[in-house]
């Protein structure tokens, strides 16, 4: 036997006892572990929380749709963002007449008891809405109620919601949330309920905003550019570069380098770089921090004109217009978010008022 046939041999040997032996089959999944657990530590989902000084670190924070419950502008519907929330929502594609229907019977909110009833079923795909015909979670002795038809199990959430609202006054998000999904209750172990509100409110938000119950911004910020011209609104779209549908999180208002962009209200800059990971599809991007937890976002900046923690005046120029990051060309995506800085993202156009004074 050559040595090459007889190292092979051996070699084979030593595999066969290592696998065979109780010893050696720890030492491998030992060794297996080792390999994978940074793998799925990597995986695990960071706190939504966004940390100042290290902004990479919680970039998930980005990853949510949007969010932010506000006023529908004029407090109409938004029938396109309407329709693009019934289009892929499981059995109630093609509902949206049946929900405006009861909503009006009820005197109700119809984006508000869409999005309740499209949170309880995940859009529409549970088991309690397609085999039971429950839009809304509802209970009786202890168990699900069963609905002839879809339109029986809407129009008794309507009659719910209504008693709600209408009789007992819980005319909020927050205050449905406290009788749907009571933070703290004995059957919420792992605390499901804390995330019943922000969820309907991010669904609320992608449907257009409320109708009823709310109340539209005053206004206080003023066009980070003049004359503003809307490339994109916020909302579902057709993303441009991906093709994806996804909901877009600002608006894009028309601008050409080098043109200014000025701070849409008072405050204190909070972030001024082009960072790294998910962030860096906005290029160069301004934060301002406003009074009342609201925060203003510029991205695709071509240059950026001011520093982390300075203080800014209302139509200071912060920038200039460019299409740095993920963009097909000269804009500038501004953004109001709410809460936290990459908070909720909220419908941007009610927070404006038309130009005010001299852009310096």
């Amino acid at each position: 036997m050559n040595p090459k046939d007889a190292a092979k041999t051996i070699g084979s040997i030593l595999l066969t006892k290592v696998l065979l032996s109780p010893l050696g089959l720890i030492a491998v999944g030992v060794t297996i572990l080792l390999i994978i657990m940074p793998v799925f530590m990597s995986m695990a989902s960071k706190g939504e929380d966004f940390n100042l000084d290290d902004p990479d670190s919680n970039l998930e924070a980005l990853s949510g749709p949007s969010g932010g419950a506000y006023c529908a502008p004029e407090g109409e519907l938004d029938k396109e963002l309407w329709e693009a929330g019934f289009a892929s929502a499981g059995v109630f594609e093609g509902m949206g007449d049946v929900f405006l229907e009861v909503a009006e019977e009820q005197s109700i909110d119809p984006v508000l008891m869409a999005a309740i009833a499209l949170h309880e079923t995940g859009h529409g795909t549970s088991s309690a809405v397609v085999e039971k015909n429950n839009p809304g979670g509802l209970m009786g002795s202890g168990s699900l109620f069963v609905f002839d038809s879809l339109e029986d199990g809407i129009a008794s959430m309507g009659n719910t919601l209504h008693n709600r609202i209408i009789q007992d006054g819980l005319g909020t998000i927050a205050d449905l949330g406290s009788v749907y999904a009571p933070i703290g209750a004995s059957n919420d172990p792992t605390n499901l309920n804390s995330h019943w509100v922000p969820n309907v409110t991010k669904v609320v938000s992608s449907l257009g905003g409320l109708t009823m119950n709310c109340e539209t911004p005053t206004g206080e910020f003023v066009q980070p550019i003049p004359d503003v011209v809307i490339n994109s609104n916020f909302g579902i779209r057709v993303h441009p570069v991906t093709g994806i549908v996804t909901p877009h999180e600002g608006v894009d208002l028309n601008c050409s380098r080098p043109d200014p962009i000025f701070a849409a209200k008072e405050g204190k800059v909070v972030y001024a770089q082009y960072p790294s990971g998910i962030l860096e599809t906005y290029g160069n991007v301004v934060v301002i921090e406003h009074a009342n937890q609201l925060y203003s976002l510029y991205a695709h900046l071509s240059k950026i004109d001011v520093e982390v923690g300075q203080q800014v005046s209302q139509m200071e120029q912060i920038g200039q217009c460019g299409t740095t990051g993920r963009s097909t060309g000269d804009h500038l995506h501004f953004e109001i978010q709410t809460d936290r800085m990459f908070g909720n993202r909220v419908n941007p156009m009610p927070y404006l008022e038309g130009e005010k004074g001299a852009y310096e």
